[in-house]
């Protein structure tokens, strides 16, 4: 289990957004009213500032490089999954069989939304660029419905990386 130790919320046009460390020094992030959002641990305010600063950036359209950070302690399957999502290009989308083919498991399609459900770093390891074979979204944040505000946030995120050279 991640336990967290410190925090700070970053306002965003899309919503508030959790940068988190946990004990091990893993990066979390999260959208405070959707899905995973960590929490515990001590307010700082400056914490990751180079996060908070690519965030902001990222929010208003544009590229810069996104700092390095550790992707927090999970599955080796998992971890393959997340750090396959980190090298998708802005604006790109791939399904989850072709996620797992990079992962290495090209069978464990269903794994792979595993890992993209469980993400605990979203936006910094873009799930939102992970959709269904078929082109639909899928789910985010183990959510499906079309109006769900986890679909609609995925659906914002990818419009902005269409309309900005994120």
């Amino acid at each position: 289990m991640h336990r967290i130790e410190f925090w700070r919320d970053i306002h965003t046009k899309l919503g508030d957004f959790r940068l988190a460390l946990d004990s091990e020094g893993g990066l979390h992030t999260g959208w405070k009213r959707i899905g995973y959002c960590p929490s515990g641990g001590t307010l700082v305010p400056t914490l990751r500032e180079d996060i908070a600063m690519w965030t902001q950036a990222y929010m208003e359209g544009r590229r810069t490089p996104l700092p390095p950070f550790d992707i927090p302690r999970t599955t080796p399957f998992r971890t393959r999954c997340l750090k396959a999502c980190r090298r998708l290009s802005p604006g790109n989308t791939i399904s989850y069989g072709q996620l797992a083919m990079r992962a290495g498991r090209p069978s464990a399609a269903r794994a792979a939304g595993s890992a993209m459900r469980n993400n605990m770093t979203p936006l910094l390891v873009p799930c939102h660029r992970v959709i269904r074979s078929n082109g639909e979204l899928g789910g985010f944040a183990g959510r499906t419905a079309h109006d769900d505000p986890a679909i609609v946030l995925k659906s914002r995120l990818q419009e902005l990386e269409a309309l900005t050279d994120v």
